[in-house]
């Protein structure tokens, strides 16, 4: 793929951008056309504005031209009437973590009263994230609900990428996700949720997580590294 193209160049051509729809139009149906004879599978396609459309490719945002001849590869960035600045890029990888929560490709400890949702791109391996984990009360408690992405370091088809799939597997995903991170075993298994490992890991490699934990908010912004329980709190806004 080409390499990324700055923030800025992406925002100075977005313009202001109004309501996203995907209902087809005479152009986006031509710069479809011209993806399929360039060999570009594309999985979805959006008008942003009148000069700038986003494609979906092996879910990847790209973006391109309104007549489907210059593709650019980057973050959108939208701006609202008074200047306020919206990454829409990192908008949808939020909305991606959503789906995955709600389908099950991810694991939810909720909240009994949430205010709010944090993401983290998780690894059984990994010590900071074995200690965040041992903070999921304390944070449910402070009506933070936690949706674990996985993150295996090691990649696929390793003994933690498949212990992470045998938790996703398992009756109750989170105890079983709660015993691999103090070290226990669970038994191997296989199903349709397990894929929630792969899909993780590629959602992962596009967000462009560099270590775990990594933190998601809503709205996509991405923070690397441990946060202790306060500091979370403090990123999410939430009032005690």
């Amino acid at each position: 793929m080409l390499k990324k193209l700055s923030i800025i160049s992406l925002a100075l051509l977005s313009g202001l951008v109004h309501a996203q729809t995907t209902k087809p139009d005479a152009e986006l149906n031509a710069i479809a056309a011209k993806m399929k004879l360039r060999h570009i599978e594309i999985d979805k396609i959006q008008r942003l504005s009148p000069h700038l459309v986003e494609l979906s490719i092996k879910g990847e945002r790209v973006y391109t031209t309104s007549d489907g001849d210059i593709m650019l590869f980057g973050q959108a960035i939208q701006f609202d009437k008074d200047q306020r600045p919206t990454n829409l890029t990192t908008a949808a990888y939020w909305d991606r973590v959503a789906e995955m929560a709600d389908d099950g490709r991810a694991i939810v400890y909720k909240a009994p009263k949430e205010k709010a949702k944090l993401s983290v791109f998780t690894d059984v391996t990994c010590g900071y994230c074995q200690t965040l984990h041992s903070q999921i009360p304390e944070l449910n408690a402070n009506g933070v609900t936690v949706i674990y992405v996985a993150y295996p370091r090691s990649g696929p088809d390793t003994p933690s990428f498949n212990n992470m799939r045998a938790a996703w597997c398992a009756q109750n995903p989170q105890e079983s996700l709660s015993a691999l991170f103090i070290g226990a075993q669970v038994p191997g298994a296989s199903c349709a949720k397990a894929e929630g490992v792969n899909a993780g890991w590629s959602l992962g490699q596009q967000v462009g997580v560099q270590g775990t934990p990594t933190l998601m908010i809503p709205g996509g912004q991405v923070f690397t590294g441990y946060r202790s329980v306060a500091d979370i709190i403090k990123l999410l806004g939430v009032n005690g």
